[in-house]
């Protein structure tokens, strides 16, 4: 990208998250940066648009969990959540495993969701009656402090 004098896009985050997109681009000059992929759908699917914070729609979640769409993507994160981490878990076989980044604003919500669908579903090869996941200490944080540590 710097060859080219191509600028990174710059986004209303916090200037680490620019700093951090610079570096990427620097190391993998053809990576590419979809913001918003996987949300954006599912704001149109929830009838939210893109102005909507995230505390704004935790307040709709925790008000309406019943509702049938706002199941339904609950339910799609929670599958999808699931899949990966159970994967992490067939590798290394963790005592824990801590989640980070705005998972933990959710956490009340999905946190027992998660645990129940891991441990129902077929996921695992050594299947176990408990499972053992946390909010990482450092919360929304912690993906960002680790980023800054490659």
């Amino acid at each position: 990208w710097q060859e080219n004098h191509k600028k990174t896009k710059q986004y209303k985050e916090p200037p680490f998250m620019n700093i951090l997109r610079k570096r990427i681009f620097a190391k993998y000059s053809n990576a590419v940066i979809t913001y918003g992929s996987e949300t954006t759908p599912k704001r149109k699917e929830l009838g939210l648009d893109e102005k909507t914070r995230g505390q704004d729609l935790l307040d709709i979640i925790r008000k309406d969990q019943e509702n049938p769409k706002i199941k339904k993507v609950i339910n799609e994160y929670i599958e999808n959540l699931s899949l990966g981490i159970s994967n992490i878990i067939n590798i290394f076989e963790p005592e824990v495993i801590g989640i980070g980044g705005s998972f933990v604003y959710f956490s009340d919500i999905l946190l027992d969701k998660l645990k129940e669908n891991l441990l129902q579903k077929e996921y695992l090869f050594n299947q176990r009656k408990k499972i053992n996941i946390v909010q990482a200490i450092l919360g929304n944080d912690a993906g960002i402090i680790g980023s800054t540590m490659l």
